[in-house]
């Protein structure tokens, strides 16, 4: 039997963004992102914010900021959800025993959220997915996750966002040819702030930070 030639680095690589059109990478937190404990992006956000809160982390990969939510910033429950099955069952495996809760699910073409942790929530983190939710559903896709947000949030709740710049919108579609004719439709631009405006959000924090090469701002909106 003749074994399967290896791959290069070049086809490594674009087969591994082909296999994640939903910014999905498996081993994301190990190869990606730079592995502090907590997530500067937690860490930076004022103690009151997450503490003895109800979070829900949308497009958790597989779990560590959900987890951390609650282990080192004193949230009070933490929901992670994803749309890879995949992801999740890593999560669970990762957290067997709780007390935070992984779902798998699709958050922009369904309700937000109706899994089993019933009623609102204080905090809904959207770190580092809004470029995949923008390619792959449009602008009437951003449009809906905003709306499906705001009603889930309690007043006064906060909206964490960690939005990825056109530039890289750009990147992505040349890596898979399967973003591209939806990339061509874009019309509303990060950070959208008119948009959440218009949903009734406020802006009350913005900070500009790098993390290993990526450089990308963390907003808080608070609901008015």
């Amino acid at each position: 039997m003749t074994e399967a030639p290896e791959l290069s680095n070049a086809e490594r690589f674009k087969a591994t963004h082909l296999a994640a059109r939903h910014g999905n990478y498996h081993q994301y937190y190990s190869k990606f992102r730079a592995p502090t404990v907590p997530d500067e992006r937690l860490s930076i956000l004022p103690s009151d914010i997450l503490r003895d809160a109800r979070v829900i982390d949308l497009g958790c990969n597989a779990g560590k900021l959900t987890h951390e939510a609650m282990a080192y910033c004193g949230a009070a429950a933490s929901v992670g959800v994803d749309i890879d099955p995949w992801l999740i069952d890593q999560a669970k495996a990762a957290y067997p025993d709780g007390p935070c809760t992984f779902e798998h699910f699709d958050f922009v073409n369904a309700p937000v959220y109706t899994g089993t942790a019933v009623g609102k929530f204080d905090v809904v983190l959207l770190l580092s997915v809004t470029k995949w939710i923008h390619l792959n559903n449009g602008d009437s896709g951003m449009l809906k996750l905003f709306s499906h947000i705001r009603s889930i949030l309690n007043e006064g709740g906060y909206l964490v966002v960690e939005p990825q710049p056109m530039s890289n919108y750009s990147r992505a579609s040349k890596r898979n040819k399967e973003l591209r004719e939806m990339y061509r439709t874009i019309q509303i631009k990060p950070p959208f702030d008119d948009e959440l405006k218009a949903e009734g959000f406020e802006r009350i924090m913005d900070v500009e930070r790098d993390e290993e090469g990526f450089a990308r701002p963390v907003h808080v909106w608070k609901k008015k």
